[in-house]
């Protein structure tokens, strides 16, 4: 079997194809046939490097559609031909092995290529919504970092439970952010957000590249806000806030949030914007990665 992987750290000219073993599920694993995977900012990170303890070589992925071809002897609730989805590991593989416990059935009338573009940010996006910021109804909800596909959908989300969101981002989203009912947009490339948002919100999600603009997050945020974000921390403050760092967190299942993403999702209550759909090949995943590295808008998905 064929899987893309790479032997060295670097741009996306260091994948190449690699032979894959014949894969065996045991106990509670699956194997699925791959038919469309998500490309992320952490495929990118690793491609490059910037993960520490990562061995080479690898093939690397995360997000993963696919259809079950062997079930291990332990497994319940899945039968072979079933189509799944999962965040694992290895993804970037004609077949990959993963335990059923972290697969979630793909509704029919989904595509795989809807359903592999939702995992991770739709993942990150619902936990920060739902658990790290807490959002509640009629708070003002500050989303910075709101053109990003998870800015995008972390807007729907907290509209979803009354609140009232506030986004910043590059003006070149504005048109696409008024069409998911965004009343108030703040273009940093044409005013200073804070000068115009400032002491306004009860919570202030920042999903940023690395949560930058900690500063710029206090003067926003409220006596006693909450801000969520991908920093680690925050600037010293005398302001009363309650911060959370956004991590990964099992505290709401990934499966029982896919689950919902999915049912969000076929019912047209929740959009993700895919940008490009490349076709599963060495050349596909190399010119994803290539547009990965440079400004892109939306999910970009290699799939058959």
């Amino acid at each position: 079997m064929l899987a893309y992987g790479y032997r060295k750290f670097g741009g996306p000219a260091v994948f190449e194809k690699m032979t894959q073993p014949v894969l065996e599920p045991t106990g509670n694993q699956i194997i699925i046939e791959t038919l469309a995977v998500n490309l992320n900012d952490e495929d990118r990170s690793e491609r490059l490097g910037a993960k520490a303890g990562l061995d080479l070589p690898v093939i690397p992925g995360h997000d993963v559609v696919g259809k079950i071809l062997k079930v291990g002897p332990a497994v319940t609730g899945f039968k072979v031909g079933t189509i799944v989805a999962a965040h694992t590991q290895h993804t970037y593989a004609e077949q990959v092995s993963l335990d059923s416990d972290l697969a979630v059935t793909v509704p029919a009338d989904l595509t795989p290529t809807q359903a592999a573009s939702l995992i991770t940010p739709g993942i990150i996006a619902y936990k920060t919504v739902r658990y790290f910021a807490d959002v509640q109804k009629d708070q003002t909800v500050i989303v910075k970092g709101a053109g990003s596909t998870v800015g995008m959908l972390t807007i729907q989300l907290a509209q979803r439970l009354g609140a009232q969101v506030i986004a910043i981002a590059n003006s070149r989203f504005t048109d696409k952010l008024t069409a998911l009912g965004v009343e108030q947009i703040v273009a940093y490339d044409r005013q200073n957000p804070v000068h115009v948002l400032a002491d306004r919100g009860d919570v202030i999600i920042n999903v940023t590249s690395d949560g930058v603009g900690g500063k710029d997050d206090l003067a926003m945020a409220k006596f006693d806000a909450t801000i969520a974000s991908f920093a680690p921390s925050l600037p010293a403050t005398s302001k009363s806030i309650r911060f959370r760092s956004i991590h990964p967190t099992n505290v709401i299942s990934d499966q029982a949030t896919l689950q919902m993403l999915f049912k969000l999702l076929r019912t047209g209550q929740l959009t993700v914007d895919i940008a490009q759909q490349l076709p599963f090949t060495l050349d596909g995943f190399i010119q994803g990665h290539t547009l990965l590295d440079a400004p892109h808008n939306g999910q970009l998905v290699v799939a058959k």
